[in-house]
Order: C-alpha cells, then sequence, then structure tokens
C-alpha cells in the first residue's frame, strides 16, 4: 500500500464513522417521517413540506444577481411567516417547562429579587438550578423591550440571524460564498427553529455561541502569524458563556480541541487551550463567588446535575425524597447522584436499555418545539399538532440527508474534511455527555449548524458540475 494510500484509508475513518452515524439516525428519522405522514394525512403538512422543498431549491438553485436577491428575500420571508404564526401557539397560554421557569427568574430578577425560581417537582426558591448567562441576557431583553410574545420573538430572531451570518462567515471561508449563502439561509428557516421563536428558551443562544466558538476556532487554525491572545481571549469567554447557558456542553469544546490538535499539533492547541484559561476563569469566577456566598460550597455550574442524572435512568428512576428539600440546593444534588450511582450499579443493563432508548428517540425524532407548544396550559390543539409535526420531522431528514451525501462524497474522493471531523467530535461528544444526563432533541441542537454546514458544501459542490 502506498503512502498516498494510506493517507486516505487514515482520512476516511472519520468519514466513515459519521457517515455511519448519520446513516442510522437517518433511517430512524425516516420510519418516523413515514408514520406521521400516513397517520396524519393532512393536506395543510403535505403543503408545508413542499413548501420546504421550495425553500431548499431557492437556497441552491445557481441564479442570476437579481433573482438570486428574490430568492433570498423569498426565504427570509418564509422564515419571518413561521416565526410570527407561531405566536398563536402562545399567545393567551401559560408555559410549562423551561420556558416558565425561564419566564419566572426574568421577573424575579426585573422585581428585585434576585435569580430565583420555584419548581413544583426540584423545590422552591431554586438559586442555582439553572445556568445564570440565558435568564440575564433575558432579563436585560425584557427590560428594554417588555416580556411580550412579539418581544420574545424579536430576540430570539436576532440571535438567529447572528447565527446565520457566522455560519455564512465559516462556510464562506471552508468552501465558497455560494455554500455559505446556502447554509446561513436554511439554518435561518429551519422551521424548528422558526417556529420556536416565541418561546423564551436558551437554545438559539446556545447555537449562536457554539457558532461563535466554531468560527474563532478555525480563524485560529488558519492564523500562523503567532497572534495567540487575539484568539485564545475570545475563545476562553465563550467557553465560559457557553458554560454558563447550557452545562451539559462545558466538555464540547475539548472534543473540538482533538481535532484542531490532529490538524495542527498538540502543542499549539495546549498553547491556546493555556492561554485562553484566564479568560475563562474570570468570567467564571463571579457565578462562582455568588455560589459560595449563597451555599458555602463550590458549584461549579448548577445544581441540576443530581437530579438530571436520575432522570436519566428512566423507568429506573429513583423517587424524590420529600425531606431533601429541606436540605441546601447542593447537598440535594450532591444526596441524587450517590443514589443515581447506586442504582446504576444496581441495574446497570437497565439503565443502559433506557440510555439507548433515550439517545434514540432524541436523534429520531424532531418535535421538541412542538413538545414545547403541547405543554402550555392551553396546550396546542390536536389539529394543529398534525400540521406542523411532519414538516417539523420532514425537515430533519432533509438535514440528514444533505449531511450524509456530504460525507458519502468526502469517501468517494478519499478525504474527509475538517467540518466532518468536527461534527464527528461534536456528535461523539454529545452522545458520551448526554447518556449520564436528561437527554432530549433539544440536546444536540448543536449539531445542527454543521449539518448544514456539510451540506451546503456538498450542494455547491454539485452545482459546479452543472
Amino acid at each position: 500500500m502506498t503512502n498516498q494510500s494510506q493517507r486516505n484509508l487514515r482520512l476516511d475513518f472519520p468519514a466513515l464513522l459519521l457517515a455511519g452515524m448519520i446513516g442510522a439516525v437517518l433511517l430512524a428519522a425516516l420510519a418516523v417521517l413515514l408514520v406521521r405522514v400516513v397517520e396524519d394525512r393532512d393536506i395543510v403538512s403535505l403543503m408545508l413540506i413542499a413548501g420546504w422543498v421550495a425553500v431548499i431549491a431557492l437556497a441552491i438553485s445557481p441564479r442570476t444577481p437579481p433573482a438570486q436577491t428574490v430568492a433570498v428575500a423569498t426565504i427570509i420571508a418564509a422564515s419571518f411567516a413561521m416565526r410570527f404564526y407561531a405566536i398563536n401557539f402562545v399567545h393567551g397560554v401559560a408555559l410549562g417547562a423551561d420556558p416558565m421557569n425561564y419566564t419566572n427568574i426574568a421577573h424575579a430578577m426585573l422585581a428585585g429579587e434576585g435569580m430565583t425560581v420555584d419548581d413544583w417537582r426540584y423545590g422552591q426558591d431554586l438559586r442555582a438550578y439553572f445556568p445564570p448567562f440565558f435568564p440575564f441576557v433575558l432579563t436585560g431583553w425584557w427590560f428594554l423591550f417588555g416580556d411580550s410574545a412579539l418581544s420574545t420573538l424579536a430576540f430570539n430572531t436576532l440571535i438567529d440571524l447572528a447565527s446565520a451570518w457566522l455560519l455564512f462567515d465559516i462556510v464562506r471561508r471552508q468552501a465558497n460564498e455560494k455554500a455559505g449563502m446556502i447554509a446561513a439561509l436554511l439554518l435561518f428557516a429551519y422551521p424548528p427553529f422558526a417556529l420556536s421563536a416565541p418561546i423564551p428558551q436558551k437554545e438559539a443562544l446556545t447555537i449562536l455561541l457554539v457558532v461563535l466558538l466554531l468560527r474563532v476556532a478555525l480563524i485560529w487554525l488558519a492564523d500562523r502569524s503567532g497572534r495567540l491572545w487575539r484568539h485564545a481571549l475570545p475563545l476562553g469567554a465563550l467557553w465560559a458563556l457557553l458554560a454558563l447557558t447550557q452545562a451539559s456542553l462545558v466538555l464540547a469544546p475539548l472534543a473540538a480541541a482533538l481535532v484542531l490538535a490532529a490538524h495542527r499539533g498538540f502543542r499549539p492547541v495546549l498553547r491556546l487551550g493555556l492561554a485562553a484559561a484566564p479568560a475563562f476563569l474570570v468570567i467564571m469566577a463571579p457565578w462562582w463567588v455568588r455560589n459560595w456566598m449563597l451555599f458555602e460550597a463550590f458549584v461549579p455550574f448548577t445544581t441540576a446535575s443530581g437530579f438530571m442524572r436520575n432522570v436519566a435512568l428512566g423507568q429506573y428512576a429513583n423517587p424524590i425524597p420529600p425531606d431533601i428539600f429541606k436540605l441546601p440546593e447542593p447537598v440535594r444534588s450532591t444526596i441524587m447522584a450517590k443514589a443515581t450511582n447506586a442504582r446504576i450499579l444496581q441495574v446497570p443493563f437497565g439503565f443502559l436499555g433506557e440510555t439507548v432508548h433515550a439517545l434514540a428517540v432524541s436523534f429520531a425524532f424532531e418535535e421538541a418545539t412542538i413538545a414545547r407548544f403541547r405543554h402550555t396550559t392551553p396546550p396546542i390543539s390536536l389539529a394543529d399538532r398534525a400540521v406542523w409535526t411532519a414538516p417539523l420531522q420532514f425537515a430533519w431528514v432533509t438535514l440528514l440527508g444533505g449531511a450524509l451525501a456530504c460525507v458519502v462524497s468526502e469517501i468517494r474522493r478519499g478525504a474527509s474534511s475538517l467540518a466532518t471531523h468536527i461534527t464527528l467530535a461534536l456528535f461523539i461528544a454529545a452522545l458520551a455527555v448526554g447518556m449520564w444526563f436528561e437527554f432530549g432533541e433539544r440536546h444536540r441542537y448543536l449539531l445542527t449548524p454543521l449539518f448544514f454546514m456539510l451540506s451546503a458544501g456538498w450542494c455547491s459542490r454539485r452545482l459546479r458540475r452543472f
């Protein structure tokens, strides 16, 4: 075997693994879609599916500049139409689950009560159960513009626009401007994200931070000027903000760092990490000091980990002892974590089965947005659910199909890309961390911009043949 063949085989292994993972998810998602279409048999749902096909066609079709402007405007208008339509699902209803808790935290902060919330299941006056960055940003926005559904829609839409622009810049640097435009437009118009715009939830901000981190890391990878601090300080700050927004993703940058080390070398990445540490610590320090002053205990991220680990047990979960709520938050979490660990040792195969089931469902289904509306009081109507369930699932299937097509084309060429390596690393990180905590579709959303990056790159390469 020649050196070139050996190199191709080594580079193709990540693509082969990622293709297998995406392919398995795609088959499951496609099966769910077929069931949805057969069960719902809704003509409006089929029209919405056709609408998403039209959006994709407008995004990828080669056009003259005037026609391209019309296509871009049409896609953006379609995204805004979905966003404004979704206000119907939150107007005059009481939110549930996390959106309710974040709303209550923001209202408490606006009232000068500090970051506190009462939860029917996890206790009263919770001070560190939820990560702080999203509530602080949401509170600031509501202070300036009010807490209406329209204000929240504008808040999330601006975040989504920022994510789309950043993804455009990333893909433009990695591939070309056409691919960047495809990725950005489809991310902004992606139905599960567009419909969730009026909901006060942290997922849009999480995706923005992931895309920001990815952009800074890729710029550092291409920069050979030796200006380390210029890249390290933003990386450290963004890493801390991500940890303070979605604590389960705190290890995700380390997974991406392994890919950077493979492309740039271990020592440069280590120097980058050490240089990023001061910014990380400076951003995290106020949260650590605040929690120490409240609990006289070190709470690095949140006090939710013990309870969320118990949720991962599914049907084998321990009942929550009523007396536990008399204890400080960090102590509760520690007790629940120890009880959960003991339970896992008692039923290891049961835990494994629950984990596989949770991960499979989370990757096969795309209904987190509908679930948010289902948890409102009153909930979304059965008719509206029937209209939107299949189109959301179809959007997920098309995204998976585009990403898989890209990876398969790389396997055929014998050289997998940096985007494939990073996607694989974050995919594995999401699985490895998610299995120990509550895991739903929202927890794999960090992969969405990466899948759009892969899909857009493949579409762009295909278009150059015509």
